[in-house]
């Protein structure tokens, strides 16, 4: 069976459903080429399948690129933000979801990004925000600091990681924040039932074993009532109070 956006195993992932506008801002052309730095599962690569750009991989995790390689692009590979194995000026776009908050030194980063990006191409970060509801709740925490999964901070104010872009070389274009409060409460209770039976979480490939459960399977046919109640909350409230679990920042190399 072909691997589609409503197959794939993070369709059932309240997280990455709730910031699926980073595509949006992204603004991806045909013939453009497109690198995910920490690419995971591939979920928004291959929502971008069909856009008629090179769609390119790269994740910590052998078994997540080994995935992406199998079912998404064959231009996946293993690696670090840190160390990005791709020459100057190569991409048009850089999508970067949840990665800066695990990573030590985020400035370097930035600029590890800025340097593979041509001039003028565009990078899409998320992140935790700490404007959101639950952003120091100790559920919010479950899980973060699990070998791949651990978190040198908790994740940044707007204006911080604005500031970090605008130092390392880039013009900051759109911030969003997305995740008000019934959507942060869903995903902290899918974080205990998961970590119910796994003591640890190291790689989104550990999800893959999940898919076929009782739980995963029900979570699924709840998501299809409560997405649309969770973006319509988000539509209402976070442009009147400006809070959100996740930050979303657009910015282009100058």
């Amino acid at each position: 069976m072909e691997l589609t956006p409503r197959t794939h195993v993070l369709h059932g992932n309240i997280n990455v459903r709730m910031r699926d506008s980073v595509l949006k801002m992204l603004n991806v052309k045909p013939g453009e080429t497109v690198l995910d730095a920490g690419c995971g599962l591939g979920y928004f690569l291959l929502k971008l399948k069909d856009s008629g750009a090179t769609l390119y991989g790269m994740d910590v995790s052998p078994e997540s690129v080994e995935y992406v390689k199998k079912h998404i692009t064959e231009h996946a590979t293993t690696g670090a933000v840190e160390q990005i194995p791709y020459n100057d000026n190569t991409f048009d776009n850089v999508l970067f979801c949840e990665v800066i908050e695990h990573v030590e030194d985020d400035e370097a980063v930035l600029k590890e990004i800025r340097r593979v990006l041509k001039p003028g191409g565009r990078v899409v970060i998320t992140t935790p925000s700490l404007k959101g509801f639950r952003a120091h709740a100790k559920l919010k925490q479950l899980g973060h600091h699990h070998g791949g999964e651990f978190h040198y901070r908790d994740g940044y104010v707007p204006e911080e990681l604005e500031e970090k872009l605008k130092k390392c070389g880039y013009r900051v274009v759109e911030t969003r924040q997305a995740i008000f409060l019934l959507s942060e409460l869903i995903m902290e209770l899918t974080k205990v039932v998961f970590l119910m039976k796994r003591k640890r979480f190291e790689a989104q490939s550990e999800l893959l074993e999940a898919q076929n459960t009782f739980p995963y399977k029900v979570l699924r046919m709840m998501l299809a009532v409560l997405i649309p109640i969770c973006r319509l909350e988000d539509a209402i409230f976070i442009p009147l109070f400006k809070r959100g679990h996740a930050l979303m920042i657009a910015a282009e190399k100058v």
